[in-house]
């Protein structure tokens, strides 16, 4: 499959993205907290039509934002950015973790771009932190303590990882910026689900691995999302078992119109 890179103008500076294939319904994938547009390189080298993925401003190949917005709010508009430029009238939206907080804000403010939205391994509504918690979540991110706590954060959702996994994850953490990372974590804590889906309409999936559900999970707390659940897989399933997420991929893709 040929692949196109390139950098488009967004809100806060250039943005990287990679294109691959053509024709049919687009689908635009969208990477989690430190996470990177190759994340997604499995996906795009097997779909046939086209697809998009980027990096998220501050992270990887795209410029940081001088002003230090990184919550979902603020990075939904550099999907919008990107589908502007690249001319995607209607398409479908793919977010991980972090970015399936991004992906459920760009379907409340632009529900009409959308032909469908998968959300992987993201949860809905957060229950409010208890004071202790927070403190600690605050404590653990100041620059002293930071690389240490996230060191640890991470450690849970690896379990089950494939080498090459760990090893991507790691190094991209530990290569993204303090704030990057710091701020997309903040804007999880206030991020409402209930406001995203009385916006959002249309056709809905979530893929959740089994160690992960929490009772935020969408499927738990709108019954009937439709879903599917990966056993023995990290958090970043897509890469530990790219068959069987292409496969549940390709399933919820071929009951939506292709134009």
């Amino acid at each position: 499959m040929t692949s196109n890179s390139r950098t488009v103008q967004g809100p806060a500076g250039r943005l990287a993205v990679t294109e691959t294939g053509s024709g049919g319904l687009p689908v635009v994938f969208v990477h989690s907290n430190a996470g990177r547009r190759e994340q997604w390189a499995a996906q795009q080298a097997h779909l046939k039509q086209r697809s998009v993925s980027l990096d998220l401003r501050g992270v990887g190949e795209s410029d940081l934002d001088d002003q230090g917005r990184y919550g979902a709010e603020a990075v939904a508009e550099d999907v919008q950015a990107v589908a502007d430029a690249l001319g995607l009238e209607r398409f479908v939206l793919v977010g991980h973790s972090f970015g399936g907080n991004v992906v459920g804000e760009y379907a409340r403010r632009w529900p009409e771009r959308l032909a469908g939205l998968v959300i992987v391994d993201a949860a809905g509504t957060m229950p409010p932190l208890p004071p202790e918690q927070l403190e600690g979540f605050h404590q653990g991110t100041r620059p002293e303590s930071y690389r240490a706590f996230m060191d640890a954060w991470y450690t849970p959702p690896l379990q089950n990882a494939k080498p090459h996994t760990h090893e991507s994850v790691m190094r991209w953490l530990h290569t993204t910026p303090r704030e990057v990372v710091v701020g997309a974590l903040e804007s999880m804590l206030t991020y409402d689900s209930d406001r995203v889906l009385a916006h959002y309409k249309g056709p809905f999936q979530t893929l959740v691995v089994d160690a992960f559900i929490q009772p935020n999970a969408y499927h738990l707390m709108y019954p009937g999302t439709p879903h599917t659940v990966f056993s023995g897989v990290s958090h970043w399933l897509m890469m530990d078992d790219p068959e069987r997420f292409n496969a549940a991929l390709d399933a919820f893709l071929a009951t939506l119109p292709q134009r």
